[in-house]
């Protein structure tokens, strides 16, 4: 029996082969979201296979890499970023890309510091992601941080620049 039968033979965990693969970006992200809202609520364990690195960081827990039916690294999104275990597993993750996906893990309301600043603000449950590409288009060194319709602090480029830096 192989390993994904065994797998979805198992009570409360659901196994998907590239599920979002075929769907437009707003629909797919919609999905993303949806499944995670699902995950959460029923604590069902899923295994998704799934060729994009975006992807497997944004939904998973922890991510195995596999290459030619090889366990490569099997770890935190965080620990695979930071300390890819192969060249392969480095390549997959994308060099340039790393500083943005380790800010894509984590949100916005981590990272609240005291101040004000100008602007439209940026919602607390924004990933840190989202709230650096806002800083870098409009050229703003802070943005304010809205949680419950209230501004209750601001988020920095000088702070999220030194988050996004190689882990030491």
């Amino acid at each position: 029996m192989g390993v994904a039968r065994a797998l979805a033979a198992e009570p409360n965990i659901l196994l998907m082969d590239e599920p979002y693969g075929a769907l437009d970006p707003v629909i797919r992200a919609k999905a993303q979201e949806d499944l995670l809202a699902i995950q959460r609520k029923f604590g069902t364990t899923i295994v998704l296979v799934t060729h994009d690195m975006e992807e497997a960081i944004h939904l998973g827990d922890k991510i195995a890499v596999m290459d030619k039916g090889l366990l490569l690294q099997f770890a935190k999104p965080a620990e695979i970023i930071a300390n890819p275990a192969t060249p392969f597993v480095a390549e997959l993750i994308g060099t340039s890309e790393r500083p943005f996906r380790l800010l894509s893990l984590a949100k916005v309301a981590d990272h609240i510091e005291a101040g004000e600043a100008a602007g439209e603000p940026v919602d607390a449950g924004a990933s840190l992601r989202d709230a650096y590409a806002e800083l870098l288009w409009s050229g703003r060194p802070a943005l304010p941080v809205r949680r419950d319709g209230q501004i209750v602090g601001q988020v920095t480029l000088a702070q999220l620049a030194e988050l996004a830096a190689r882990p030491q």
